[in-house]
């Protein structure tokens, strides 16, 4: 079975043009692995690449990246805050620094090797997008309750469906999710293992939409007048600068799918991904009945789940652990499990 590669993101910092353009090429001449690597912006990146050469330790947990285009600033980051893994190329400018990932920026194999090792890092994040994928393609034939999904007599997810909880195993593997056997199950079956790492149903089918090359958006949102619910049952740090414009956007009054990228100036393929990534949130509607009334910025988004490898917005965030999420208040989009 072959398995789907989620787009994994590369944020680069202190690179010059020409060695982010080098690095660009590398990527798209290595050969497939887990995941589909593409470099974008840094704050949005799932994992980081950074000139050993521009990093300057200030602190023990506190390193400064010298800019390395003449429109950038230097960044200052906070390592014990860091949420996604970082790695330096070589070679480095201090000895004060002793990295986990460190990579040859001019040779292919040695880049190569350096994401195998970060697709190991986010494992997590993978079979968060295979489940999430999987949800979206099973929807219509989910019925209320409990699921348990195994392979090989191995317990990889628990689905509440009552609470709208789900629970995934730290150790799960992204084609166990493929090859898994999905069982409905008594209520009493209901009790999620406490090392497993909290989910929302919202929540993966996001990280789906987000990282799928495959078009996602159902057809009635390109043609049909789209409108404001409330904001997305996902953590606020998730959205994308393009997605906070077009809820914003769209907080002010409905909008369609070709005045969206007229008005905002996002491309056809970003503005389907981020239109679908707020569907499955909960975000918008085509259903005027169950459009929102308030505004977009006097609303608040789920907090953010303890899970390994998922992103952030802030480079150096300085709040505390978030709690865990608390069930979706409306579940009516994009859709409601329904009994049979």
């Amino acid at each position: 079975m072959s398995l789907e590669q989620p787009v994994l993101w590369l944020g680069l910092a202190g690179f010059t043009p020409d060695q982010g353009n080098h690095l660009d090429g590398l990527l798209a001449q290595l050969p497939k692995g887990l995941a589909a690597w593409q470099s974008g912006a840094f704050a949005e990146a799932d994992a980081w690449l950074v000139s050993g050469g521009k990093s300057r330790p200030l602190s023990d947990d506190t390193l400064k990246i010298l800019p390395g285009r003449p429109t950038e600033r230097a960044l200052q980051l906070n390592l014990a805050e860091i949420d996604r893994p970082i790695a330096f190329s070589l070679p480095l400018a201090s000895s004060d620094l002793d990295p986990r990932y460190t990579f040859d920026p001019g040779s292919a194999t040695s880049l190569h090797t350096l994401l195998q090792q970060l697709e190991v890092h986010l494992r997590s994040l993978c079979c968060q997008f295979v489940l999430g994928g999987q949800l979206i393609a099973r929807e219509s034939q989910l019925l209320p309750g409990i699921y348990q999904i195994s392979h090989k007599g191995k317990l990889l997810a628990v689905m509440d469906f009552h609470e709208w909880r789900i629970g995934i195993s730290p150790s799960a593997d992204p084609l166990d999710f493929e090859l898994a056997r999905w069982d409905r199950r008594p209520l009493a079956a209901r009790t999620i293992p406490e090392h497993f790492l909290p989910n929302s149903l919202s929540q993966l089918r996001w990280i789906y939409a987000q990282r799928t090359r495959r078009e996602v958006l159902p057809p009635r949102y390109r043609s049909k007048p789209v409108y404001f619910r409330h904001a997305p049952d996902v953590p606020l740090r998730w959205l994308r600068d393009s997605q906070l414009v077009l809820l914003r956007e769209l907080s002010r009054g409905a909008s369609t799918f070709l005045t969206l990228q007229q008005s905002t100036g996002l491309s056809e393929v970003r503005l389907s991904r981020d239109l679908a990534s707020l569907y499955f949130a909960g975000s918008v509607t085509t259903t005027p009945d169950k459009a929102g009334t308030g505004s977009f910025g006097s609303q608040e988004a789920a907090p953010a789940p303890p899970v390994a490898g998922q992103p952030s917005q802030a480079v150096a965030p300085g709040s505390a652990t978030p709690p865990r999420p608390r069930a979706p208040k409306d579940l009516t989009v994009p859709a409601q499990l329904r009994r049979k």
